[in-house]
């Protein structure tokens, strides 16, 4: 059990150091792996020095990372994915595999573990020597206070923060009428406007250098980070695996291999620019 626990801790290590997806795009997800990286390491160790005192909090800290865990597959609306492409993504990842695995390891040592277990505890104190406890309430009050642990991480880290400045100038459209997204007159090389279509959809509206309107969808086709447009070598770039665009949509630098959707536009004839619909598919479009 204190093997399995330090090795998935070290699991948890590379999946934090590993998938930028988890800063950018899901904060609450990465504190709550590191607190159970940390738990993982502290009960990893009082296993292999077999406190005994630790062995029915083992199998509930066990229980709960790996729920919790395999419950992030059912959170990726929260993302804007769908749950089969979500859970494709996450079972592809190694260091997932092996940390639901060790942990799911540390349950079955536990449970059917328990006679050798309470033989070893006889051995080392004498056949009068205390026994393991095996009640369900004490596996209930160490699975609360874990999960209160986590739950205080994952609290803290849904605090919304200012979301960051998007490079190059934006537009500004607070005097348009209502659905307009910009005046196709106000528009300059190179100075993008953001806009949500459809509400909730980050998109990004650019003026080429033809006089022509790009609008393209703003969420990676990768895992759905909100990407952020670079005016100084006129790409779109992900923050999360490194994925890079051009203006037109196209994959420029994996790991994405679809390119982003675009939004159909119109125009009326006063110069307003209204967004129509999607063109193209992603994991991400609604």
């Amino acid at each position: 059990m204190g093997a399995a626990f330090l090795l998935s801790a070290v699991s948890g290590i590379y999946l934090l150091a590993t998938d930028g997806s988890l800063w950018h795009l899901a904060l609450s997800h990465a504190y709550g792996l590191v607190l159970i990286v940390v738990i993982d390491v502290v009960l990893g160790t009082l296993n292999l020095l077999a406190r005994r005192s630790v062995y029915v909090p083992s199998l509930a800290a066990a229980a709960l990372g790996f729920l919790l865990q395999a419950g992030d597959i059912v959170t990726a609306p929260q993302y804007n994915m769908t749950i089969p492409y979500f859970a494709r993504y996450l079972f592809g990842l190694p260091g997932y595999d092996a940390l639901l695995a060790l942990q799911a390891t540390v349950i079955a040592a536990g449970v059917f573990g328990r006679s050798y277990a309470s033989y070893l505890a006889r051995v080392r104190k004498g056949r009068r020597g205390k026994q393991f406890s095996y009640a369900r309430r004490d596996f209930v009050k160490a699975f609360a206070a874990f999960a209160t642990v986590v739950g205080g991480a994952v609290l803290a880290a849904s605090v919304k923060l200012p979301a960051p400045q998007q490079q190059g100038t934006q537009t500004s459209t607070s005097s348009l009428p209502n659905g307009a997204i910009a005046n196709v007159n106000q528009l300059q090389v190179g100075s993008p406007v953001y806009f949500e279509y459809p509400s909730g959809y980050p998109n990004i509206l650019l003026k080429n250098a033809d006089g022509t309107l790009t609008a393209l969808s703003m969420l990676c086709t990768h895992i759905c980070c909100e990407c952020s447009y670079d005016s100084s070598v006129n790409q779109i770039y992900c923050p999360c695996h490194g994925s890079v665009f051009d203006t037109s949509g196209r994959v420029l630098r994996g790991p994405a291999q679809t390119p982003l959707p675009s939004v159909k536009l119109s125009v009326d004839s006063a110069g307003l620019v209204y967004a129509q619909a999607i063109s193209g598919s992603g994991p991400c479009t609604p």
